[in-house]
């Protein structure tokens, strides 16, 4: 309808030309305007607030092309005072409707008012309660008294970033924002009164309208495991688990177009609102939405398995729907909000609609704030939808109420793929005045909410169904725990959102709802974790293989990974079935631990001990009662085992020391060393073998040789050095061995004067091969069959030392015609393998 024009506020054809000739007049040397549109200008090439002159000057221009809002808004005020309509275009073309007449006014006192008032012949027509700061007013202005040629001057005053040409309908909406700027330039906080646009559960099985196939728990908006991941069917069976399923939560929705249907809450408190009365005012874009009330219950609250039309997060949890009829105009609405909420006390408020404010802006955002903690107070979590421009709001342009610090501002996100939707505005900056959280952009609703006996649904897209969506899962969250209040319950909503993947516009938050790690949360759920094997208190030795076995599942059964730790080794392995192949000696404390999909752990343990029995030592080299003459090398071999692992000791963990008499001549770390010819002096001698702790010894003796004797010189020629054969038997292994021998005096000795002897672990000792002139010490037969040990091959095998290593150390002695005996020796080592 067109809105009614007022009597006081016409004027005649004379005097509007004479304002447009003022107002062109003040353009000098620019072009005159033509007869469609007067202008009023910033002087050419003005420089901005960054000392740039890119940008366009600023500009105002009356253009009765532009036609004002086609849309009544209610009466206000003790006589109902007829209100009108203007329109003011941007910098960007988009037009933005307001109140002619009037402006939002805060006073700290009525002597501030009063002259408010006196400057501008004001009538107050409506005031909010007043706090201890002051008190916001509506009051009706003459704007006659306004001077538009000081209206470019007076706004960069009061806000220097402004630039670009505004467009307005008529004069008195340029006179209204001449009024508004004289007031900004001196500090006055005013707001323009403009116009905003309405932006089965247990078993799994739950449907709704016929012409939907599909089981809401397999819903892309509603499910789990697809790209959205809401998670709220499955929050349902969490909350059902818990006994929390129940009707308790009290939701207001302020919209317009509330018909009614079986998808309703049962309980529904009317306040100014009528069943039946489409919406007033059309959304984004111009786009119609009469029931856009209807849409907005149904995606918030739509009543569960029902077999009609949808459902809403909120559906099982309402208990009321407290339903408030919308006004055209920021005043009404907020003003209506506030008293409905003070009333009700309402869990959770939804507002789909909001304003792109570019005049005024620091004022807006402080009369919105100070309105939206009002209704904060009242104890409510307040959702906003962003809007649906496809816009960055964290610029200059002031988006309300999203905006406000006390309000959860909600954005879209497109169903397959959960990247921020075209359409939705968004954030690039994570902070509580930007786009908080984002949801599901598309839901299905009603697909003629006018005609509720046709059940049938369709999909409908806009911020305005993201917000209630989450408001529904606020209201989850609330029956889990209604203690909470509502700044905990978005605290929760933010810290258990999906986190990323929006795309690359936006670098605000990236935060997705998740309304069932929310609701988990919440409640306090967590895996279930349980170990199998070790049992507590177990022991075992070092070295020995330990089994992990548990089990981990999250609050619906479903099997989830564990990880298991040592509080001494650290990490040990994942899985429900592993083993680690040792642990550190001493007591540990095993823990398995697991974390499900909602980011909740659960942990089990069990201490078990690990005994590291003590290393055994033994000396295979040099040979108990070693006699040998001085200046002559001695062979140090040392072998170990450790009982726990059936492996020898580290030679880091080995050593010898070696002393003559008391005194230290030798010290080698390691399993084998040699002891120089230049150390070796007469004398007796002990080497100490130590190895892991265990310690040995072995005495042996060096002689003095006889003035003008000499020893022979032995020496090993197969195996030149140490040889290292495999068995995969205890059997004997046939080794070559081969030597000669020389002496000053008798030259070349030959081998009926060798012994060889191999020396093993635990003592043992076997003479290999002994030549028939060897002396022993007892009887010489008469007749002795000569037999020579310059080569031949012996047998060795492995002995039962506690490792799968048998080390032999052989000797070859050689003897001269005195008796003097030189010697030499090497190493043989058998690997015993597995077949």
């Amino acid at each position: 309808m067109t809105p009614t024009p007022s009597a006081r506020r016409l004027f005649p054809a004379p005097r509007r030309f004479l304002v447009t000739a003022v107002v062109a007049a003040l353009v000098g040397g620019l072009a005159a305007p033509s007869a469609a549109a007067a202008t009023v200008s910033a002087p050419a090439g003005r420089t901005d607030a960054a000392g740039s002159t890119g940008e366009v000057p600023l500009d105002f221009q009356v253009d009765p092309r532009l036609p004002a809002p086609r849309l009544s808004v209610d009466p206000v005020g003790r006589l109902g005072t007829d209100r009108e309509l203007g329109v003011v275009a941007g910098p960007d073309g988009s037009p933005a409707g307001l109140v002619l007449d009037e402006v939002m006014v805060r006073t700290s006192d009525q002597a501030e008012l009063d002259a408010f008032l006196t400057r501008w012949d004001g009538q107050v027509l409506d005031s909010f309660p007043a706090d201890e700061q002051g008190q916001d007013h509506l009051v009706r202005v003459d704007v006659d008294r306004a001077d538009p040629t000081k209206l470019v001057a007076d706004l960069l005053a009061a806000e220097p970033r402004q630039s670009g040409v505004y467009r307005v309908g008529d004069e008195r909406t340029l006179r209204l924002l001449a009024l508004a700027a004289a007031e900004w330039r001196i500090g006055t906080e005013l707001v323009l009164d403009w116009l905003v646009e309405p932006a089965g559960i247990v078993d799994g099985n739950v449907f709704e309208a016929p012409n939907i196939k599909k089981n809401v728990f397999d819903w892309s908006y509603m499910g789990s495991g697809n790209p959205m991941d809401t998670g709220v069917a499955k929050a349902w069976q969490l909350l059902q688990a818990k006994g929390k399923l129940t009707r308790q939560v009290k939701y207001l929705v302020m919209d317009g177009g509330f018909h009614t249907n079986p998808d309703f809450p049962a309980k529904v408190t009317l306040h100014t609102a009528e069943w039946g009365k489409p919406n007033p005012s059309n959304c984004t874009n111009g786009t119609p939405c009469p029931w856009h009330a209807t849409d907005v219950v149904l995606a918030g609250m739509g009543q569960v398995d029902n077999g009609y039309g949808t459902a809403g997060p909120a559906g099982p949890v309402v208990d009321e729907l407290v339903a408030v009829r919308n006004g055209n105009d920021y005043w009404t609405k907020l003003r209506r909000l506030e008293k409905a909420a003070e009333a009700t006390r309402p869990d959770v408020v939804n507002l789909s609609f909001g304003r792109d404010v570019t005049l005024g802006t620091a004022h807006a955002r402080t009369w919105t704030d100070r309105r939206m903690k009002h209704v904060r107070d009242t104890g409510a979590l307040i959702v906003a939808s962003s809007g649906n421009n496809g816009k960055n709001i964290d610029g200059n342009t002031l988006y309300v109420p999203c905006e406000s610090v006390h309000v959860m501002c909600v954005g879209g996100v497109n169903t397959w793929d959960a990247t921020v939707s075209d359409k939705s505005n968004y954030g690039t900056s994570d902070v509580t005045t930007s786009v908080e959280i984002y949801g599901p952009m598309c839901v299905q609703v009603l697909r003629d909410p006018a005609q509720p006996g046709v059940n049938e649904t369709e999909a409908r897209c806009g911020t305005s169904f993201a917000a209630p969506f989450v408001g529904g899962v606020a209201a989850l969250v609330m029956a889990a725990n209604p203690e909470l209040t509502s700044a905990q319950v978005r605290d929760i909503l933010n810290d258990t959102a999906h986190v990323g993947g929006l795309g690359w516009k936006v670098t605000g938050s990236q935060r997705r709802i998740n309304a069932l790690a929310a609701v988990a949360k919440t409640l306090g759920v967590k895996p279930s974790v349980s170990i199998t094997m070790p049992k507590t208190k177990q022991q075992f030795s070092a070295g020995q293989s330990v089994d992990l076995w548990g089990t981990a599942t999250d609050f619906a059964g479903k099997e989830i990974p564990l990880t298991w730790t040592s509080n001494v080794d650290g990490h040990l392995g994942n899985g429900s079935m592993t083993f680690v192949p040792s642990l550190s000696a001493g007591a540990h404390v095993i823990t398995a631990k697991a974390t499900d999909s909602l980011g909740q752990t659960a942990s089990a343990t069990v201490t078990v001990t690990v005994v590291d029995s003590p290393a055994n030592a033994a000396i295979i080299s040099p040979p108990a009662g070693l006699t040998l003459p001085a200046g002559q090398a001695v062979s140090l071999v040392g072998t170990s085992n450790d009982p726990d692992t059936f492996d020898p000791v580290p030679d880091a963990q080995a050593s010898w020391t070696v002393r003559r008499g008391n005194e230290v001549v030798f010290q080698k770390g390691g399993h084998q060393a040699t002891l120089p010819a230049g150390t070796v002096t007469p004398g007796t001698y002990t080497a100490t073998f130590t190895a892991a702790g265990a310690v040995v010894q072995r005495v042996f003796t060096a002689t003095a040789v006889a003035a003008g004797q000499s020893r022979p010189t032995a020496t090993i020629t197969k195996p030149a050095s140490t040889l290292k054969v495999s068995t995969i038997d205890a059997g004997p292994e046939p080794v070559a061995f081969a030597g000669t021998g020389t002496d000053t005096q008798d030259g070349a000795v030959p081998g009926t004067r060798y012994r060889w002897t191999a020396y093993g672990d635990g003592g043992v000792k076997k003479v290999l091969c002994q030549g028939s002139a060897v002396p022993t010490g007892g009887p010489v037969d008469d007749i002795v069959v000569p037999k020579s040990c310059a080569s031949f091959t012996g047998e060795l095998s492995p002995l039962e030392s506690g490792t799968t290593v048998t080390t032999w150390s052989v000797w070859l002695e050689v003897f001269d015609s005195t008796g003097l005996v030189g010697v030499d020796s090497v190493l043989v080592e058998i690997q015993t393998v597995a077949p």
